[in-house]
């Protein structure tokens, strides 16, 4: 009903109750008091201007002014009636629709209240959104491996859907799917459960990955789509899931998921947000698989280029190559985080790069080097870490390449560092080029027993060697073996007192 219906209703409804009264013909009139009905209505709906007239109409209706239409009033009641029955009506009028102001007020107040908590609510989840994409770009230029970068950008995901948990599901490199999440727990628990692989085009991700659509499910235990992992998302304690689409470089499908441990219905609010947290993870996945292909490609390169210079030399052939496995499995034993372990194994690769301005009458010598000739040996360090200063991709190797001949006691070359100045991925490159120079064959002498070496690594541990890396590769070829020597893991490497020294030659 429009102000204009509810306002034409009123004003009828004051003028037959006026009729009533010119027809009662006396004042005060029983019917007086149904002036109220109108007046009320029209004051909680109406202006306040509407609300008087229609009062104001009333009391005139109630006033000595009837006396106009014939209606006999009480002499001593008419100095009453000209103020009494009009200002209780204005005074209804005016309460009831000020009151009802109030109220709408309050209820706009109320209103504005809630809109703004749904503003500030959602703009948190936008700001945990936002914080959450800045925490997978500094993941992903944190250097980590692809495992590492998809295990945190899972975990993160569930944190800023308000998930119990998040995980992603992927095409394996051997076939089948392979599921990533957060935690090593819930890894083994998937391993353990499905021991072939996530089942294929299940759930939510399933269908998310077959249709490149966001799919979602209130309760997975009524969801046809669910068989196998029914029973596991009861085991873990999951109830309802949503996934988005991850679209791959090669043009596979994989599926990002959110689950819950109670039922739940999706927004499209959290659905968009689950495929613009989906959408990030597309670029994560291939900024850090581009990442792998450069340093793979940069790797290649500085081993062809160390294996050139080896060449000249049939003695060290493979030495650069097997530096960077052995010190690999160091920096790695040691913890080393994943970007610092590419730099260690490339510093490996290239650490005799310098020696190609050695010349081929001393790095083939097979006397002892005259101080004139290891003069010139020395400098392979310095020649070496000029040529990675010159060249970008191999500037993070630089430290190791011109002080792996550093020792610990601080008598080495090229500066004397002493103890912890020398940077720890030349430390490691020195310990396992000295073994690997120990058990080659070079031109001066046949490789050495391997009892001679183990002796001859811990003499010089604390001396020549940091003491802590000589027994972390000591453990690291006990576990991984050397198939280099025919070593197997868990062979014993323990010390057999021999005394001998290292060789009087300084090619290394």
């Amino acid at each position: 009903m429009t102000r204009g219906m509810e306002t034409a209703i009123a004003l009828v409804a004051t003028l037959c109750v006026g009729a009533l009264v010119a027809i009662d013909g006396t004042l005060p009139s029983a019917f007086t008091t149904l002036f109220f009905i109108p007046i009320i209505l029209i004051a909680y709906r109406q202006p306040l201007a509407i609300s008087a007239l229609v009062a104001l109409l009333a009391g005139l209706f109630s006033s000595p002014a009837m006396e106009l239409a014939g209606v006999e009033i009480e002499s001593p009641l008419l100095p009453v009636m000209w103020l009494g029955w009009p200002a209780v009506y204005l005074f209804l009028a005016v309460s009831l629709n000020q009151w009802a102001s109030i109220q709408l007020q309050r209820g706009q107040l109320a209103q504005t209240e809630l809109r703004l908590e749904e503003v500030g609510s959602r703009n948190l989840r936008r700001e945990s959104e936002l914080e959450t994409l800045s925490a997978i770009h500094s993941t992903i230029m944190s250097g980590g491996d692809e495992s590492a970068v998809l295990r945190e950008i899972t975990g993160r995901v569930a944190d800023a859907c308000g998930a119990k948990s998040g995980l992603l599901v992927m095409p394996a490199e051997e076939g089948g799917l392979q599921v990533i999440v957060p935690d090593e727990r819930r890894a083994e628990m998937y391993k353990r459960f499905f021991p072939g692989g996530a089942p294929t085009g299940e759930g939510v991700a399933g269908w998310a990955m077959m249709h490149h659509r966001v799919a979602y499910t209130r309760n997975l235990f009524d969801d046809p789509r669910y068989e196998k992992l029914r029973e596991f998302a009861a085991l873990i304690g999951i109830v309802s899931s949503a996934a988005a689409p991850v679209e791959l470089e090669d043009g596979g499908w994989g599926a990002l998921v959110v689950s819950f441990d109670v039922e739940k219905d999706f927004t499209s609010e959290e659905l968009t947000r689950l495929e613009r947290l989906a959408h990030q993870t597309e670029i994560a996945i291939r900024s850090v698989r581009q990442r792998e292909t450069l340093s793979r490609f940069a790797f290649e390169t500085a081993l062809a280029l160390t294996e050139a210079i080896e060449s000249r030399d049939p003695y060290t052939g493979g030495h650069c190559r097997r530096l960077a496995e052995y010190a690999g499995l160091v920096a790695e034993r040691m913890h080393f985080p994943e970007k610092e372990l590419e730099v260690v194994r490339l510093g490996a690769a290239l650490h005799d790069m310098g020696k190609i301005v050695v010349p081929d009458s001393i790095l083939k010598k097979p006397g002892k080097l005259t101080p004139e000739e290891y003069a010139i040996v020395k400098q392979h360090c310095y020649s070496g870490g000029q040529i990675c200063k010159r060249v970008g991709f191999l500037m993070n190797a630089y430290p190791i390449v011109y002080h792996h001949h550093e020792r610990w006691d601080g008598k080495g070359y090229p500066d004397g560092l002493k103890g912890d100045r020398i940077p720890k991925g030349a430390r490691i490159v020195a310990v396992v080029d000295a073994y690997d120079a120990m058990t080659t064959d070079r031109p001066y002498r046949e490789a050495m027993p391997l009892n001679e070496v183990w002796s001859i690594l811990r003499d010089g541990a604390g001396r020549q060697w940091d003491a802590r890396i000589v027994e972390t590769f000591i453990e690291t070829v006990h576990v991984h073996g050397d198939p280099e020597l025919g070593l197997q893991p868990g062979s014993s490497v323990g010390r057999t007192g021999s005394e001998l020294v290292l060789p009087g030659h300084q090619h290394n």
